[in-house]
């Protein structure tokens, strides 16, 4: 198992895979030899080997950045198929094509209400 040899905690693992996989998707394609199309994905295979010059990711799998994901409390990577992406935040030069959706029926927007009334 990953990080099983490691003395902290595995969700302190698993939020630091987090973020590592953040930065390579988000801002350091070249440092972990990526390659994104237009909608921000990413080969699985190639974040997988990319990660794994880092002596703590070594041992990664597919089912290790699932379970990443499966357990963040803040959603920011999507796996489908054979590709993954990270969701917002990106820094790195152009802009990703994102696709227009339907908003829900309800729809929830963070405003204090003293800005309500101006």
């Amino acid at each position: 198992m990953l990080f099983q040899h490691l003395k902290k905690p595995l969700l302190m693992h698993t939020e630091k895979l987090s973020k590592t996989v953040s930065y390579a998707l988000r801002h350091a394609l070249w440092e972990y030899e990526l390659e994104l199309d237009d909608e921000g994905w990413a080969p699985l295979e190639q974040l997988l080997r990319g990660l794994r010059s880092n002596p703590l990711f070594s041992d990664i799998g597919r089912e290790h950045l699932l379970e990443m994901i499966k357990t963040s409390q803040k959603v920011r990577h999507e796996i489908q198929g054979e590709r993954i992406r990270a969701l917002y935040g990106h820094s790195i030069p152009g802009k990703l094509k994102k696709k227009c959706s339907v908003p829900p029926h309800i729809l929830f927007h963070g405003t204090v209400v003293t800005a309500i009334f101006r």
